[in-house]
């Protein structure tokens, strides 16, 4: 959990239990939106700060931020309702503001290419088939390439 390293590194200072407390509500409103928001816009979605008595939620889409805007008096009236809020927290949540931040995802892995299968081995399976469309095909794949491109000519 993101406070618990904060703590961790700069100890109990006095001055820093205001901003823990608020990484805490925040983590715990978090944890109640998710079971509040509408199926996979609980994951596509998140509480990412408050704003003053406005809870912010991040979007990864325009489309979702929309949905979003749609559902959010619903939203708000769970998170006041929720067990995440002290007593004294469940006034100060007047709003929610969505807004929209793209993800960037990680690039995509190269696709690396198989190795061609032998001809040996497709002239083997060809052999083995009884007559068919698949067995001339196969056939035709097991001839040697200087044979296939002269056929075509």
């Amino acid at each position: 959990m993101a406070t618990d390293s904060v703590s961790k590194v700069l100890g109990d200072a006095p001055e820093l239990k205001v901003l823990q407390e608020r990484l805490n509500l925040i983590d715990r409103l978090q944890r109640s939106y998710r079971t509040i928001a509408p199926g996979e816009l609980a994951r596509v979605s998140r509480v990412s700060a408050i704003d003053g008595t406005t809870v912010v939620i991040y979007a990864t889409s325009g489309p979702v931020a929309a949905a979003l805007r749609q559902v959010a008096p619903r939203l708000l009236s769970g998170l006041q309702k929720s067990n995440a809020l002290k007593e004294n927290e469940k006034a100060e949540l007047t709003g929610i503001r969505v807004e929209v931040q793209v993800e960037v995802r990680p690039a995509r892995r190269a696709v690396v290419p198989r190795e061609p299968m032998p001809v040996e081995r497709l002239a083997k399976v060809a052999e083995a088939m009884s007559d068919s469309p698949l067995k001339e095909t196969l056939g035709r794949m097991a001839r040697p390439q200087s044979k296939r491109t002269r056929e075509k000519t």
